[in-house]
């Protein structure tokens, strides 16, 4: 396939972490005046948690957490923790999306970049190992969706790194997975979009690089 070629991965970031920060992880309750909302970032982590029942997804914050995160997406999680640095919040941890929000949203016309990134149905895959390849964008045919553009930029303000990994459930490797609206669409937006690619062809992780 022209459109990808082995890459190797050279990430290197600095451990920062310091002996004398102190560490303390709270279960998060939401103020009774606070309710759900509903948005495009509501059904991108939504439907990204429901492929693994026992996954987690983490969104990094810089010591305040803002009503948008929690209204469009913390108050659909039922199990969601705070992990907090010196009493100050640095890491929220999703895990289990809630059903009735999870109802309503798949009732609802969905992203057409999210169905294309997490699919209708999920599958199990037996962890083996995989080969990282770099999506080569000149052979993509370039799609935009401004509001999708949201998406991107809570991921890009929500990572530890220039760069975050998304879970996938639903890809496998064939010449047309490159008409995909999700690759049309991240190949252009980030300096690198990488699959994570084992012997079967199941893909079972995407990797992009903001800048």
């Amino acid at each position: 396939m022209e459109w990808l070629k082995p890459y190797e991965d050279d990430d290197q970031f600095e451990d920062n972490l310091d002996s004398s920060v102190n560490f303390k992880i709270k279960k998060f309750i939401p103020e009774s005046n606070v309710s759900k909302k509903y948005s495009i970032l509501t059904e991108f982590f939504l439907l990204l948690g429901a492929q693994h029942s026992d996954g987690v997804t983490s969104l990094y914050v810089h010591n305040k957490i803002d009503t948008q995160l929690i209204e469009e997406i913390m108050m659909h999680f039922d199990d969601t923790k705070v992990v907090l640095e010196n009493e100050l919040p640095t890491e929220i941890m999703l895990s289990k999306p809630n059903q009735e929000s999870l109802t309503l949203i798949r009732s609802k016309n969905i992203s057409p970049i999210t169905k294309d990134l997490f699919g209708t149905s999920n599958k199990e895959f037996d962890w083996r190992p995989v080969k990282l390849y770099k999506v080569l964008s000149e052979f993509i045919d370039k799609y935009d969706d401004a509001e999708f553009d949201k998406v991107l930029d809570c991921l890009k303000n929500t990572s530890p790194a220039p760069t975050t990994s998304l879970s996938l459930s639903s890809w496998t490797l064939k010449d047309s997975l490159k008409e995909n609206l999700a690759i049309r669409y991240l190949a252009h937006k980030c300096k690198n979009l990488c699959l994570y690619i084992d012997d079967e062809n199941n893909i079972s992780t995407i990797k992009l690089d903001f800048h």
